[in-house]
């Protein structure tokens, strides 16, 4: 098991976080259909396995979480100074996961919406979002404007995946 490690930068291109991800091997390059549940499992594991200042130094953890793993203890393994929980984008939203999210906040975690495609308005975990992580290939930025203005006067991190060149950064920044 190995654990890629992608970096997230902020708009002064210093590390903010990495995002932890499963890889199967060494020569692995991107995900293979492993659950969710493996997944974010054997990252965990590896970061207790390895250390997590070794894995991401001083910064923060970014890492996958379902409905199971977010109900369950194993967010509250690591410091919540240290860890983002990343809400995966298909799990279900019940009552039971929004108390969960709301008792992970109250001590302290942060929460990340992951490949976020939802009605910024209308989605139910907005408000309880910390951080919104657009996906770029699904969510243009031409078509996500109000929802930027609208987050960012609520004071989101808006995060802004598969930027490839230094025209897109600039552009999303």
């Amino acid at each position: 098991m190995f654990i890629a490690r992608q970096p997230i930068f902020n708009k002064s291109m210093e590390v903010f976080g990495y995002e932890l991800l499963y890889r199967s091997g060494s020569d692995s390059k991107g995900f293979d259909g492993t659950s969710s549940s493996h997944a974010t499992a054997s990252v965990i594991g590896g970061l207790f396995e390895s250390g997590i200042d070794q894995i991401v130094d001083d910064k923060r953890a970014f890492i996958n979480f379902d409905a199971d793993f977010i109900s369950s203890d194993l967010p509250e393994l690591i410091e919540n100074h240290r860890l983002i929980i990343e809400v995966l984008e298909d799990v279900e939203v019940n009552e039971n996961l929004v108390l969960r999210i709301k008792d992970l906040k109250s001590k302290g975690y942060r929460i990340a919406l992951d490949d976020f495609v939802e009605a910024y308005e209308l989605y139910p975990l907005v408000p309880l979002a910390d951080i919104i992580k657009y996906y770029l290939m699904m969510t243009p930025l031409d078509t996500i404007k109000s929802a930027v203005s609208k987050a960012l006067s609520e004071n989101k991190v808006l995060l802004a995946e598969k930027i490839e060149s230094e025209a897109e950064f600039n552009l999303a920044k």
